[in-house]
């Protein structure tokens, strides 16, 4: 796993992540990113970022696999051979519209320690990026389907760095021309401020993360 050393920007949410049938994650640069060099910045990330990656706004990258299938992509990006072999075995079995019984349903489930390779791969990737293009912060909400996340020492050094790092960017924010309730900064905000504590934070920030949340699947 990563280091615990001292991190360059906040990862609210790292550590030993569960999934359940979503995966998402927001990234949040610094400075916009313009559309040309948008695919170079997905270089190196792992396949389950890119999958459904899109750009609701300039400065936020949505990383996503965009189906609720992640235990199926978990076993055929990190899987061992045989756990493969299971794997398409059972989703043969489900696209003919067959029922599966309890054991085939486990086998649907990724038993191997294919979510710590994708999570360090993703703590990686994300260290890399913000190297050639400066991150404001990460966030991933836990899973509670799947067991929640273990916080790891990266998210408790990012809810002592949301005061310093993250805060300035969002009293901008927050001053400027209102977002729209569907602005899918809203979610990424809302997910550092969970983390870090609402009451915490003041209402002019915490009204930032308020709006439509139709779209907020990986809860």
């Amino acid at each position: 796993m990563i280091s615990k050393k001292a991190k360059p920007f906040p990862f609210f949410g790292q550590g030993e992540a569960g999934y359940y049938e979503w995966f998402e994650m927001w990234i949040w640069f610094e400075k916009p990113v313009p559309p040309k060099e948008r695919k170079p910045t997905l270089k190196g990330a792992p396949k389950l970022c890119v999958m459904d990656a899109q750009w609701p706004n300039a400065s936020l990258l949505w990383a996503s696999t965009g189906d609720q299938w992640i235990q199926q992509h978990l076993v055929e990006e990190y899987g061992t051979k045989k756990a493969k072999a299971v794997m398409r075995k059972v989703t043969e079995k489900q696209n003919r519209g067959e029922d599966l019984d309890d054991d085939e349903l486990d086998d649907t489930i990724a038993s191997g320690d294919e979510q710590e390779q994708f999570n360090a791969e993703i703590e990686r990737w994300l260290l890399a990026l913000h190297a050639k293009r400066p991150i404001l912060f990460a966030a991933r909400r836990q899973d509670g389907e799947a067991g929640g996340t273990k916080l790891g020492a990266w998210h408790k050094q990012s809810v002592a760095m949301f005061e310093e790092r993250v805060l300035p960017a969002l009293q901008v924010l927050a001053k400027g021309k209102p977002m729209k309730e569907d602005d899918h900064r809203r979610t990424a905000i809302r997910i550092a401020v969970d983390y870090v504590g609402a009451p915490t934070v003041s209402r002019a920030i915490r009204a930032l993360g308020d709006g439509d949340d139709d779209d907020d699947d990986g809860d």
